[in-house]
């Protein structure tokens, strides 16, 4: 949208689009003319006008047969359009507004009406297109709290709220279907050795490089989220035990062979290596199976994660 509003008149008669330029170009405004239906639609269809004078009587058709094309045409959205019509025309008036007109004209115009209605318009077109900006912004806004309700703010992981929705979910899923479901929670080894060698904001390096590589090596149906600390869980659907292993080890091996670059202490930029401890569980798809219920599955994979720690950690353990 030009800054002074540029107006497409739309008349067959020359006379009147040659007034109407003349008049609007001593207010300052850019005009371009069209004769026909089919110009007016070529020339609004380059997205270049703010405000379009169109008449209800045109040579190749209905002026209100070409306001329902403009109205359809995703690039003239908030253009203001005003219908000029003779008494004659009254009729057309009434039902032009009904169908998306934002004003009207009578001929033959008068000169002060027509810069008064136009730069009405023009008002028109600003304040629809600042609401829209408001509205995407608003939109833009929801969309950053809905993720900083769901997801954690360190490392853009899940968060716990968010963990335990989805599994109580898939829990319930598993339930109906009987499909396969696994847990596999992971922890970083020697995370206090990192603070305290390299300082916090090491550690919360370190913690987002995890979760970016734990996101990298699981599947696209996987559910990942940190649970607290330096613990982190994903939820495997449609995953049985063997399954649940493979990628637990996958997720073990790439952790391993990663690297962070952290901000010492001192200031240098060293880069440092962790590994993790991960535990699984899952959930049998037997038509046998009992009830069970989601903290079920983490407390089970939390025991499976503690015996992986004593049994030397890096290193997987699955729960009995």
């Amino acid at each position: 949208m030009s800054e002074q509003g540029r107006v497409l008149v739309v008349d067959p008669e020359p006379m009147v689009r040659e007034l109407v330029r003349r008049r609007l170009g001593e207010e300052g405004l850019a005009t371009v003319t069209s004769a026909s239906g089919r110009e007016a639609l070529a020339e609004a269809g380059r997205g270049e006008v703010d405000v379009i004078l169109l008449s209800a009587s045109l040579p190749d058709g209905d002026g209100l047969e070409v306001l329902a094309r403009l109205r359809a045409m995703p690039s003239l959205e908030g253009v203001s359009i005003a219908l000029m019509a003779t008494q004659r025309d009254a009729e057309s008036l009434g039902r032009g507004l009904a169908q998306g007109a934002d004003d009207y004209l009578r001929k033959p115009i008068d000169r002060v009406e027509l810069a008064a209605r136009v730069h009405a318009l023009l008002r028109l077109r600003r304040h629809l297109a600042e609401l829209r900006r408001k509205s995407e912004r608003l939109e833009e806004l929801n969309a950053a709290l809905e993720r900083l309700a769901t997801h954690d703010a360190l490392t853009g992981a899940a968060n716990r709220g968010s963990l335990e929705s989805r599994l109580d979910a898939e829990v319930e899923r598993w339930w109906r279907y009987r499909q396969p479901l696994s847990v596999v929670m992971l922890d970083v080894d020697h995370f206090k050795k990192v603070n305290d060698t390299y300082g916090h904001g090491a550690g919360d390096a370190v913690l987002r490089g995890v979760a970016a590589t734990l996101t990298a090596a699981v599947r696209k149906v996987d559910f990942v989220a940190r649970y607290g600390g330096e613990e982190f869980v994903v939820v495997a659907p449609s995953t049985d035990a063997a399954g649940a292993l493979m990628l637990a080890e996958r997720v073990r091996a790439a952790v391993a062979a990663s690297s962070v670059e952290v901000v010492a202490l001192d200031g240098a930029r060293t880069p440092v290596r962790v590994t993790v401890s991960l535990g699984v569980v899952s959930a049998t798809a037997s038509p046998e199976a009992a009830p069970l219920r989601a903290g079920d599955l983490l407390a089970r994979a939390d025991e499976a994660l503690y015996r992986a720690k004593q049994g030397g950690r890096d290193r997987v353990e699955v729960a009995p």
